[in-house]
């Protein structure tokens, strides 16, 4: 049986939508009229990254570079933020790390919750792609009942690894790939004695961890202060565990997307009707 697909039109807006919101978050949410929407994203993506900026002394722009051009600046590349491009790029000229000054970054208090903070703006950039995309299917094919429409499953899955599968009725699925997510996350974790969570020592895994969502950023924030006092046994295998389970949330995210898509279409005439 062939997948149920949005029209042409329709899939091309949806696209549009995706792009215009990696460029600026909320900017998608224009194509389909939800301007309220838009601003909610744009003022939490953007928000988040200069309180990050400010909190953490701009020591996240240690960890990225700029692409140029002709030998001119042109983008500047840091991960995640980068899925919040224009927001990274004005931050990037207005913004100098306090190392550069010669400030000792482990010596700003709130740089674990600035760096926290910064990197969700990009995640929740990528996500807030997801919703507008979204938006556009339910403005170009609106369907009576109570449908989820995919940018909200999508979104629920960055909440809590599962909610989206959850809220499209697939209990059995929420519970394993949540669970799945979850148990791995928590399992390295405990293998990296709760310090991987760790931007300024694998900036790299870092950024994986961070696609895992709310649940993680919790945990990372409670085991704020822990830092490595010796090499472990299993920390290696700590650091891919967790990142793989970071990874793996976002093709729990694009199943969940895909899955409250088909049920959106398939809503066809016969509940239309009834």
């Amino acid at each position: 049986m062939e997948p149920l697909l949005p029209p042409e039109e329709t899939r091309q807006r949806i696209g549009a939508a995706v792009g215009l919101s990696i460029l600026l978050p909320g900017l998608g949410h224009l194509l389909s009229w939800r301007r309220g929407w838009g601003l909610l994203w744009f003022l939490l993506c953007q928000g988040a990254l200069f309180l990050g900026l400010e909190l953490a002394g701009a020591t996240q722009l240690d960890y990225g570079t700029w692409f140029s051009f002709a030998d001119i600046r042109a983008v500047f590349l840091l991960l995640p933020e980068v899925a919040n491009l224009l927001g990274l790029q004005v931050a990037a000229q207005l913004y100098v790390s306090v190392e550069s000054g010669g400030v000792d970054p482990t010596r700003v208090p709130w740089r674990d919750l600035g760096h926290l903070l910064s990197g969700a703006s990009g995640v929740l950039a990528g996500f807030a792609a997801a919703h507008a995309a979204g938006a556009v299917l339910a403005k170009d094919r609106p369907r009576p009942g109570r449908r989820v429409h995919p940018g909200v499953a999508a979104v629920a899955t960055l909440l809590l690894p599962g909610a989206g599968h959850w809220l499209t009725g697939r209990r059995f699925k929420a519970l394993l790939l949540g669970g799945t997510v979850l148990g791995l996350f928590l399992f390295g974790m405990l293998l990296g004695d709760f310090a991987d969570f760790d931007r300024q020592r694998h900036p790299y895994y870092w950024a994986g961890q961070m696609f895992g969502g709310g649940s993680f950023w919790l945990v990372a924030l409670a085991s704020a202060g822990a830092r490595f006092t010796a090499v472990l046994r299993f920390m290696d295998a700590g650091l891919l565990f967790t990142t793989s389970a970071g990874l793996f949330n976002v093709v729990v995210a694009l199943d969940a997307y895909h899955r409250a898509q088909h049920d959106w279409l398939a809503a066809g005439p016969r509940e239309a009707s009834s």
